[in-house]
């Protein structure tokens, strides 16, 4: 019956996707890739990721929440990366291209992925954790990147001259994205559910079921959409490239930001022992997408290593147990 469940859901995620895949085509014709895809798209497909991180911090199991948010944001900038790059540079798009060439807007959001990387590693490592002035710090990095790339939108739509801009275009997109997000918002919850049930029938461990089963689930309809957009046409790559690069900015940033926020809020001063094996993992990988970004080509080899990668993540959550677990601290 949980199986079940599961399947009917996912079905019904890959079809909101679609409608986000759509939907954020035109719109980005309109204000840009970097804009549909860091912002708009990553915004409305991390909704699980939130539900999940929050619900695990309410319920005192932090050990679950940064779990989910490291195994994500690994996630993410390997197997997921990966594989929209050799979508794209294969036969499996509709129109592959040889190599996906990202603007200069795109190698700038792959800075603001760095540093929000090694300014979340440096607050953690400084207090052994994320405390309330941590939260401050990382959302306001968060909000600085939403101007920035909203700057570059607006600069986009008014020299972009073969865009649709006519009204109903613009509905017409926007409806799509709404009825997809809307969707995701009440079946994302339910989904992951699904997943953690079918993971504990399973036998597997709660730490297992944080960072690596539990962002498959959580992360399943940001993938989805990925896909679909660079299946239809290779040439939209960089809309998924910055859907990714967005999520995980928002990770780093207001997603870690809303644990110790929580933890306040239930009379806590904190979120203890953010550095793990995992947490490290993750930073050291970031470092090394961003590398990749800053060429701007995206070439199919580096669509293999990326995927391979996400070896390193599931290593690094079988050996979780090497450091002190996340906890709530007085």
């Amino acid at each position: 019956m949980v199986a079940l469940e599961f399947l009917g859901l996912l079905l019904i995620l890959t079809g909101a996707a679609a409608l986000l895949s759509h939907g954020a085509e035109v719109l980005a014709e309109r204000y840009g890739a970097n804009f549909t895809g860091s912002i708009v798209l990553a915004l409305i497909t991390t909704l699980p990721e939130y539900m999940f991180v929050i619900w695990a911090s309410i319920k005192g199991h932090y050990e679950m929440a940064v779990g989910s948010a490291v195994g994500s944001c690994a996630l993410l900038i390997t197997l997921g990366y990966g594989s929209v790059i050799l979508l794209a540079t294969t036969r499996l798009s509709k129109k592959p291209v040889k190599v996906v060439e990202l603007s200069k807007h795109t190698q700038v959001d792959a800075l603001y992925l760095l540093a929000t990387a090694l300014i979340a590693f440096g607050l953690a490592y400084e207090g052994n954790g994320f405390d309330l002035k941590d939260a401050v710090i990382l959302i306001g990095i968060f909000f600085a990147y939403v101007v920035h790339v909203a700057k570059g939108a607006v600069a986009f739509s008014r020299s972009s001259s073969s865009a649709d801009h006519s009204p109903g275009a613009l509905r017409k997109s926007i409806g799509f994205l709404v009825t997809g997000g809307v969707v995701i918002f009440f079946c994302s919850g339910p989904f992951v559910d699904s997943m953690l049930e079918v993971a504990r029938a399973l036998g597997v461990s709660p730490m297992t079921i944080a960072i690596i089963l539990g962002p498959l689930a959580s992360e399943m309809p940001e993938k989805i959409t990925a896909y679909i957009t660079v299946i239809r046409d290779g040439r939209l790559a960089e809309i998924s490239v910055c859907n990714f690069i967005g999520s995980k900015v928002n990770h780093n940033s207001l997603l870690l930001g809303t644990m110790p926020i929580v933890a306040v809020l239930q009379g806590q001063s904190g979120v203890a022992g953010i550095v793990s094996v995992p947490f490290i993992t993750m930073t050291a990988l970031t470092v090394v997408a961003t590398i990749s970004l800053s060429r701007r080509r995206l070439e199919r080899w580096e669509g293999v290593a990326f995927a391979l990668l996400y070896v390193l993540v599931v290593w690094g959550a079988f050996h979780v147990g090497a450091g002190q677990m996340p906890a709530a601290h007085g």
